[in-house]
Order: C-alpha cells, then sequence, then structure tokens
C-alpha cells in the first residue's frame, strides 16, 4: 500500500493534478484582471470624452505646444502634425465610442 502511495507513477499524477489547477487558476486571473482593465477602460473613456473638441483644437495649429514638441522630437514638420492629429484624434474618439458602446463591427 505505501509503496503505491509513493510510486512513481503516483508522483506524475499529483505533477499533473497541479499543472492542471495551476493553470486553471492563472486562466482565471488573467479572465479576472482583463475584466478589470476593460472596466476601467470605460470609466476612463466616459470621463474624457466630453473634452474631444478641447483636445482637437489645441493640436490643430503648427504653434501649438504638442505639435511643436512632436516636430521637435522626430522629422516630421509641424505643419504635418497639426494636419494628422485631429483627423487621427477624431477617428480614434469615435472608434472607442464604438467600441465602447458595443457597436463594434468587423475588424
Amino acid at each position: 500500500m505505501i509503496d503505491t502511495l509513493f510510486s512513481e507513477h503516483t508522483w506524475a499524477l499529483w505533477g499533473l493534478l497541479g499543472t492542471l489547477l495551476g493553470t486553471l487558476l492563472l486562466v482565471a486571473a488573467l479572465l479576472w484582471a482583463g475584466a478589470r482593465v476593460g472596466e476601467q477602460a470605460r470609466a476612463l473613456w466616459r470621463s474624457v470624452r466630453g473634452q474631444r473638441a478641447a483636445v482637437i483644437a489645441a493640436v490643430d495649429e503648427p504653434s501649438d505646444p504638442l505639435v511643436a514638441q512632436l516636430a521637435a522630437l522626430s522629422r516630421v514638420p509641424a505643419g504635418v502634425w497639426a494636419a494628422f492629429l485631429p483627423a487621427f484624434l477624431t477617428a480614434l474618439a469615435e472608434g472607442l465610442d464604438r467600441a465602447l458602446n458595443g457597436e463594434g463591427g468587423d475588424l
């Protein structure tokens, strides 16, 4: 009886059960953390989405501070940043609205 309790096959079985349990716990923790991150992203977007016009107005001129900083850090001229950022931020905001309101379509 004691020999079968501590046999090589029994240790292999306990090892497999431990691996299975650990994997299940890891998957559960990842699903839980993903749900929390999703909730936080929705809450953040709901609090910032009313500021869309102010954000876009802050990056639509080549002399705006953020545009000037991006131009200084990259080789892209400030005029290109001033043309690109409002369109990009508008598209991003519309995409976030659709995704977070459950209206997302096929990618």
